[in-house]
């Protein structure tokens, strides 16, 4: 699973329509938006270093991730010196007790690295955090309160804090329209590196359970076009995964379906009834 966490709902819609995530009601403190299939849970904590905390704490308390699991901070920020863009996050630097944390990119990736002060108030463009910390020339309000909530769940090699420049030190005239239409300039690379996220978190969980990374590609088109329900998508999982390690041919026996017809279902009730089918034929 990988838990995405952004401040503000426009750095969030672009990941809610992509990888259609669903609004959960059952998360009435922060707003929070998943897709098990895909393995993303979204929550927009909201502005600062107390809102940050609370939400990573919420969230992680109650579906407590996994050690294979991923936490992405992602957000806009302003930079002090240097060109705009998408900065990787190497070192974090909390202003108001001057604490460090650096978490571990084990991932190979496009972006630029680059070190970040978190402080209580947005950055006004004239004050002293470049000369207090010369080495960072980003400024956000939640990177630091997230990792240090994060850490109480995971570890430095599982948290990654992606930040998309917006501004020079003048955030209070940058607009919610303003703020979306950047993230939609920067969608293909954002979506391409947390589509490699779920990669490495897919690859992850197969190897656990002795399974070939393959059959979760093949998991996800069925859950897609089997118009599978919650339910219906963690049966079809714990289904998969008993067949393949029975030692089944479970991939020629989807591809079957395909080449008959069967597969993709019009509707949910159809899906239903080739589900069923799918189970006769690997039993």
């Amino acid at each position: 699973m990988i838990y995405i966490f952004t401040a503000l709902y426009c750095e969030a819609s672009l990941f809610i329509r992509h990888f259609q995530l669903t609004k959960n009601p059952d998360n009435t403190r922060f707003l929070e938006f998943y897709n098990e299939t895909a393995g993303i849970r979204l929550t927009v904590t909201g502005v600062g270093e107390i809102a940050a905390a609370a939400a990573v704490s919420s969230v992680c308390t109650a579906n407590r991730p996994m050690k294979d699991d991923i936490l992405l901070n992602i957000g806009t920020c302003a930079r002090t010196k240097g060109n705009d863009g998408i900065f990787l996050c190497n070192k974090i630097t909390e202003q108001v007790t001057g604490k460090t944390f650096y978490p571990d990119i084990l991932y190979r990736h496009d972006f630029c690295e680059e070190a970040i002060v978190t402080g209580m108030e947005p950055w006004n463009g004239v004050d002293t955090v470049p000369t207090a910390y010369p080495d960072g020339s980003l400024y956000d309000m939640e990177a630091a309160a997230v990792y240090q909530a994060g850490s109480y769940f995971c570890g430095p090699h599982q948290m990654l804090f992606l930040k998309i420049v917006s501004d020079r030190g003048t955030a209070k005239a940058v607009s919610k329209e303003q703020v979306e239409h950047l993230m939609e300039a920067c969608q293909e690379p954002l979506c391409a590196f947390v589509g490699l996220l779920q990669e490495i978190t897919s690859e992850s969980l197969y190897r656990e359970n002795g399974l070939c990374p393959g059959l979760e590609t093949w998991t996800l088109k069925l859950c897609t076009d089997l118009h599978c329900s919650k339910v219906m998508s963690d049966s079809l999982r714990q289904h998969i995964r008993y067949f393949a390690l029975s030692g089944a041919d479970v991939v020629s026996v989807i591809q079957g379906m395909y080449e008959e017809g069967l597969l993709p279902c019009k509707d949910k009730r159809e899906g239903k009834l080739r589900f069923e089918e799918l189970k006769r034929r690997l039993f």
